[in-house]
């Protein structure tokens, strides 16, 4: 299971570094490429994480319409987690003088462990919702 977690990292981070290398050749401002790429990032990791945490880590049998709602529970914890790395990527890259690649690192995995927790809790935790 630790791996798929960590599967589901590295792609999140593997598509955040290969957005940044792209918008770092296309806009000339620096922060605006790095916090692109967290966001465009961010929309397709979550999409992927659905799917192998729904399918593979909680083994959710939620089926049906139902599911519109464990993908709304979902999402509030990324949203969560979303808004918190909006808020540290900046600070370790601008304040911190961090490189935006280790600090995008370090927000992911950071962001990692908080949406691990929601997601056994809350997200599909299905025996407190059926």
């Amino acid at each position: 299971m630790y791996q798929l977690v960590f599967g589901i990292l590295f792609f999140g981070y593997a598509v955040f570094i290969i957005l940044d290398i792209v918008f770092a050749n296309i806009f000339a401002k620096r922060y605006f490429a790095y916090m692109l790429a967290m966001a465009l990032g961010q929309i397709i990791a979550t999409i992927n994480a659905f799917i192998f945490h729904k399918y593979v880590t909680f083994k959710s049998p939620v089926k049906g319409q139902a599911v519109i709602m464990e993908f709304f529970r979902f999402c509030t914890i990324y949203i969560f987690t979303f808004s918190l790395s909006l808020l540290l990527l900046p600070f370790f890259v601008e304040i911190l003088h961090l490189r935006p690649h280790i600090s995008g690192a370090i927000v992911i995995l950071f962001c990692t462990i908080i949406s691990y927790t929601g997601h056994s809790r809350f997200s599909f935790n299905y025996e407190k919702v059926v």
